[in-house]
């Protein structure tokens, strides 16, 4: 079976592809994730994890969750000890919408328990969610059981990785609750991290399931003091394991013909406040109406068309736009490579520490961002500029327009840019010692 569900077709499936007998030879890995390896957008940072995990663990097994939307599917060749069970996702065209589904959480008593602990907060939003994660969770305990009853998984030499701390996190503390001796860690973001960015402020189970896990493995030192502030008795459980990403081997050129190049890279939703970027902008067009601004922007989403709009009837004749829409991976740096970028922006109200930033240092990219999550600790003075949380368009123009006017500051950056991703964000340093820590998770316990 090496090697099945390789260079999986989204049309070609393998159900049941991670269903193999194990025989004790070395340690298993499974993995939770929402889409991967379907998708292309969220998850894409996983991609220069794979390797570094697989060259420890003898097996692993990828177990998405649903499907991605049509525009994000994609194909990847993974290693040969790499496979994928698409059981679950498979599952979820089925029966993840559907009444029995919401009927077999309704009549849940762990739903009615979790409603108890969290009355002062019950709302329509939070009933909504609270039922979603809960019907996923219960899907992920029932596979999971059913695998190690099958003795597809042995629980002393597997490791359960989440690679957010959501439903699926919960499904696997419910089937430790049977089976204690569960090895269960996840990663902590931002959305699955911050109840604060939630309306109510609220995740589903996160006291049970931080009794449950065996470790958190935070993407900044500014999660890690959030979650263990929350739950001080568990905070020997929460470790800081940054993101990175793989040196691109180039430094991207500044412009020499008097235009200055500025580039954004995000999901078009509320959240990065592209509009606020696009005020900033028409600012830095008014205030040198005989100097000449091109802005590109790499992404899509549900925002698109109302800032198209917004760029079209906003930015003075000096301001050139463009938006590329969908990027895949891996053609963001092909653009930061043959294309001229003097400054990459970032004006998100929520991150954790986003991957596009440390992709924009490693091509040695000043950075403008707001401080907000951990992107304080990617960015300095040195590397480019660090905005309030809730900037101004005047904000957001004179950072730029410093930049601008100083060429030889622009240079320092750059080295200081590349330097930085070198020190903190280089996938090869950080996941080497990641899959270390998973590999030898419950060792000696």
């Amino acid at each position: 079976m090496k090697g099945f569900c390789r260079a999986i077709s989204y049309i070609k499936r393998y159900p049941h592809a991670g269903c193999e007998r194990l025989i004790n030879q070395g340690k298993k890995l499974i993995l939770f994730t929402t889409n991967y390896p379907f998708g292309t957008v969220s998850e894409s940072f996983i991609d220069p994890e794979i390797p570094f995990l697989a060259s420890l663990f003898k097996d692993i097994v990828i177990v998405p969750l649903n499907h991605p939307k049509d525009v994000e599917r994609i194909e990847r060749s993974l290693p040969d000890n790499v496979i994928v069970d698409c059981s679950l996702c498979e599952e979820s065209r089925i029966s993840i919408k559907t009444t029995r589904s919401i009927l077999r959480c309704i009549f849940s008593i762990r739903f009615y328990q979790e409603l108890a602990q969290n009355i002062h907060i019950i709302k329509k939003r939070m009933l909504k969610r609270l039922t979603i994660h809960l019907s996923e969770a219960i899907r992920v305990e029932r596979w999971l059981i059913k695998q190690i009853e099958n003795e597809a998984i042995s629980i002393p030499t597997t490791v359960i990785y989440t690679y957010w701390l959501d439903s699926p996190s919960t499904g696997v503390a419910f089937a430790k609750m049977k089976h204690p001796e569960i090895k269960l860690v996840s990663r902590a973001h931002r959305f699955d991290l911050y109840e604060n960015v939630h309306d109510p402020p609220y995740l589903p189970f996160r006291h049970f399931v931080m009794a449950q896990i065996n470790a958190i493995f935070l993407i900044s030192k500014h999660g890690q003091k959030y979650l263990a502030g929350k739950y001080p008795q568990y905070s020997e459980k929460c470790i800081v394991s940054r993101l990175g990403v793989i040196d691109p081997g180039f430094v991207s050129a500044q412009s020499s013909d008097g235009v200055f190049r500025i580039v954004s890279c995000s999901y078009l939703a509320p959240v990065k406040r592209i509009d606020l970027l696009i005020e900033g902008l028409r600012e830095v067009g008014t205030l040198r109406p005989e100097e000449r601004f091109e802005w590109t922007h790499l992404g899509y989403g549900p925002e698109a068309e109302k800032l198209k709009r917004k760029a079209l009837t906003e930015l003075p004749s000096n301001v050139k736009y463009k938006f590329l829409g969908y990027v895949g991976p891996g053609e963001v740096i092909e653009y930061y490579k043959h294309n001229r970028i003097d400054a990459f922006i970032n004006v998100s109200r929520s991150e954790g520490i986003p991957v596009s930033i440390m992709e924009a240092q490693s091509c040695g990219i000043p950075v403008i961002a707001t401080g907000v999550g951990g992107t304080s600790e990617i960015i300095s003075q040195d590397v480019g500029f660090l905005l309030c949380e809730n900037p101004t368009p005047q904000d957001i123009s004179r950072a730029i327009l410093e930049i601008a006017d100083d060429p030889n500051r622009a240079n320092g950056m750059k080295k200081q840019a590349k330097d930085n991703w070198q020190c903190s964000f280089n996938a090869e340093t950080n996941y080497s010692e990641f899959a270390n820590s998973l590999y030898h998770i419950g060792d000696g316990s």
